[in-house]
């Protein structure tokens, strides 16, 4: 079987340069996500702690397309600051494993409901 995703991956950072997709299968865009807690208010902390609740609902809504993290291609990632990108580098390299998405992290004036970061993402799915 012809592997569906390749990936280059950069040597300084744990996210892949470009992510090669072939193959019929099924694309689901995950609209920007923040740090929101079950009554839909912004959690309090750190750009750690909020990037790990952003991703449980990047996570949450794949999972309700029948996909995880590992099926995640790209995300773009919208930061208040660079000064914390470290912290936000090391929970992507864990929450996404040996498969990380091609990533840009751009730095925004401002995010919904004075969240510390955003994230959206697109996934592919191979058919079986």
């Amino acid at each position: 079987m012809t592997e569906q995703v390749e990936r280059f991956s950069a040597s300084f950072a744990k996210y892949s340069e470009g992510v090669s997709v072939s193959g019929p299968g099924r694309w689901i865009h995950v609209a920007g996500q923040v740090a929101l807690d079950e009554n839909n208010e912004l959690i309090e902390g750190d750009l750690a702690s909020q990037t790990e609740k952003t991703l449980d609902h990047v996570e949450r809504v794949l999972k309700r397309a029948d996909a995880g993290l590992s099926d995640v291609v790209k995300i773009n990632v919208y930061v208040l600051s660079f000064d914390d990108y470290a912290a936000f580098s090391e929970v992507r390299a864990r929450r996404f494993g040996d498969s990380p998405p091609a990533s840009a992290v751009v730095k925004a004036a401002g995010l919904m409901l004075g969240a510390a970061i955003e994230i959206d993402a697109v996934a592919f799915v191979p058919d079986e």
